[in-house]
This record gives C-alpha cells, structure tokens and sequence, in this order.
C-alpha cells in the first residue's frame, strides 16, 4: 500500500512539473512579439568619401534632414539583398555590403521603441562609377570625407545625430581594417627580410671562404693538368692512386663550401656570363675572339651557389 501511494505521487510531482514548463513556455510566447528592421550603409567610394542625402521637405518622417541610404526589409528578402535593394532605389549605386558597424536603437520612451523598431548599420562599397541618381524621396546629395559630413549633420537633432555617430563608427572601423592591413604588408615584409637575411647569411658564410678557395683553384688546376695526362698503362699504379686521392679530397673540400664546377663541354654554344673566349695562335700567345663555339677546353670555370668566382676559358671556333 505504501509503495503504490508512493508512486502516485511521485508520478503527481511530474505531472505538476510538466504543467509549469508549458506555463513558461506560453508566458514566453506572450512576450515575443515581431520586430521592425531597418538596414542602412554608410556608402563609401573608392576615394574614401561618404554619401549623405537630404529627404525630401514633405517627407512623412525626418523631412528636410541628413540621412544615409537605407530602408525596411520587405517579406521573404534577406538583410543584404533588402540593403542593396533600397541603395540601388535611393541613389542608383551598386555596391559591396561589408560588415554591420552598428546596432541602432531609439530611446525606451519613443513611440518607435514601443513600435519595436530597431535598426542595423553596415558598411557598403561603392566601387567605381559614383553618379548619384536620386529618388523621389530626397532632394539632395553630398560625397564628401567622413568630418565632413558629420560637420553637416546637426547634433541637437535626434534623428541626425544618430546618423552622424554611424558615421564616426564607419571612420572607426576603416581605421581599424587600414591598420590591420597596414601591419598584414608590414609583417609580409617583414618575412620576405628574414629570408633576404637568411640568403644573405649563406652567401656570406659561403664567400667568407672566397680568398682561400681561389688560392685552391690553381692547385687544383694543376692536379688536372697532371692526372688528365697520366699513360694508360699506369693509371692503376700506387703513385697514381694517390695523386687522384688527394684530388678527390680537394674536389669534397669545395663542394662542402657550397664550389661546384660550371660544367662546359665541347661544342657548346659560347656565354661570355660563364666562358672567356681564347685562341691561341702560337706558343703561349692568347687573343681574344668572338666565334660561338667551343673547341677546347682550357681551364674549367668554378661557381658558388649561383655566383661566379671564375669563368671557364676555352677555345672557340
């Protein structure tokens, strides 16, 4: 018997507190109620000035006053094609809807309040032409820099000083979106110094090296002057081995630091930027000639990284 009175009223506890989650929800619906939303811009050109517009003297709201370009939303459209709908109906411009800058409320005590009107400001990009065409709704137009079209707005005036506050918001957020780019370029090039910076530091460790290894390159020329005329019948002596050894050793020594030998063959075509051209006539003489191809091979040309350090000097034809 106890157990079933207890089940009854636990049960009964469920019940009750299902019934007062309803009664919240309905007292949540009651205070919902739809609201009005108007969407304005603050249209800047590509020269950074701002349009204002002057409504018309028998407006039925706000006559003969400052505004920026904007309206209600109508059934079934979305924030940004309303925006633009109501800029392209007010002025003819075409423009980019950026970010909201603003959220517009009117005062508790105003009939627009109890009427839940609300409004959203944003940004709006007019790029390229900026040929105002007016509506029947205003009366005048003015482009001019953000100060200045605050100056022309009057701050006693509720509905102006509004618009004049959007506006100096607009001028806040260019400022801060110009020094964010300002520091994206700065720390861009920022990067491409450290890599200058790291490029140089190989280039300068590499040619620190450069007077030793040019007091190497003759050395090494007259290591090849030698082996490239060893008999074949004793390239496979002991002597010859180790004269290639040491070779070797030098040919490691400057690859290590970054030497590699400009590769020049027979027949090539002639490059004055790696190749000094010779001929040589009689004996020991030299004179310079101007033929394009390469007959012989006098003494190879050596390179660091990208850089030259000595051209290869060849006989041409």
């Amino acid at each position: 018997m106890r157990i079933a009175l207890y089940e009854c009223a636990h049960a009964n506890n469920k019940f009750m507190e299902k019934i007062k989650k309803m009664e919240a929800s309905e007292q949540k619906k009651d205070r919902a109620r739809p609201m009005e939303i108007t969407v304005k811009a603050v249209v800047i050109s590509e020269d950074g000035q701002t349009l204002i517009l002057k409504r018309v003297k028998d407006s039925d709201t706000n006559p003969d006053k400052w505004d920026i370009p904007g309206g209600l939303l109508e059934a079934g459209e979305t924030i940004e094609k309303a925006l633009k709908r109501e800029i392209k109906e007010e002025t003819g411009l075409e423009v980019e809807i950026g970010p909201v800058i603003r959220v517009s409320e009117f005062p508790k005590e105003t009939k627009q309040f109890k009427k839940e009107k609300r409004s959203l400001r944003f940004i709006a990009y007019c790029q390229g032409n900026t040929e105002v065409k007016l509506s029947d709704e205003h009366s005048e137009f003015l482009w001019l820099e953000i100060d200045e079209a605050v100056k022309k707005l009057n701050e006693k005036d509720g509905f102006e000083n509004d618009k004049g506050n959007t506006l100096l918001d607009a001028k806040k957020y260019l400022e801060l979106k110009n020094s964010l780019e300002g520091w994206k370029r700065c720390m861009a090039d920022f990067e491409n110094y450290k890599k200058r910076q790291a490029e140089d530091r190989k280039d300068m460790i590499a040619f620190s090296n450069l007077n030793l290894i040019s007091e190497i390159l003759p050395i090494l020329d007259n290591f090849h002057a030698s082996t490239d005329h060893i008999p074949e019948d004793q390239k496979d002596g002991g002597w010859v081995v180790g004269i290639m050894h040491i070779q070797h050793q030098l040919e490691k020594v400057l690859e290590e630091n970054g030497v590699s030998e400009i590769l020049v063959n027979v027949g090539d075509e002639f490059a004055p930027n790696i190749m000094e051209a010779v001929k040589q006539e009689s004996g020991d003489s030299e004179q310079e000639t101007s033929e394009n191809k390469v007959k012989k091979v006098l003494m190879k040309g050596y390179k660091i990284n990208s850089k030259v350090i000595r051209v290869a000097r060849v006989v041409v034809e």
